[in-house]
């Protein structure tokens, strides 16, 4: 996460918080100077049953929202300094035009800045990688074909 020119004012840590595919997670917490350095993987799974189509599988996640959050530690429950939303299937499979570097997985993307955070919005940096398998139901246990 870069933001040039901004310092903040409480040095309390933060971390990011991502909520995709209905599950949440968080990193660890860096310290409160700009850039921060997230070099984490964060790994959600899914089971969409009863989906056969995948167009209907594009459908559930246009209908579902991805949403990243970066919060300072600030006494008593954090400050939300920026967020990022946009619908899971454009986060998960954004627009080849979006992307650049190796295979088109790094993209950046402005946040959204919240009122009590100065200066101008943060830029996030980040890539995603998405594996999509068929499955068996039996005796209600999955087994990868």
């Amino acid at each position: 996460v870069t933001c040039p020119g901004v310092q903040l004012k409480d040095k309390q840590e933060l971390y990011l918080s991502v909520f995709v595919l209905g599950q949440y997670h968080k990193t660890e917490c860096v310290p409160a100077v700009f850039p921060l350095f997230f070099q984490e993987r964060l790994v959600f799974e899914k089971e969409f049953a009863n989906v056969v189509d995948p167009g209907d599988l594009v459908k559930l996640l246009e209908f579902d929202t991805a949403v990243l959050e970066l919060i300072q530690l600030v006494p008593p429950v954090g400050k939300v300094l920026a967020t990022y939303e946009e619908n899971t299937r454009d986060f998960l499979f954004p627009d080849p035009k979006l992307t650049h570097g190796h295979r088109g997985l790094q993209r950046e993307v402005l946040m959204k800045r919240s009122p009590s955070f100065t200066g101008i919005a943060p830029k996030l940096r980040f890539s995603t990688t998405s594996l999509i398998s068929d499955s068996l139901l039996i005796l209600g246990r999955s087994h990868i074909q």
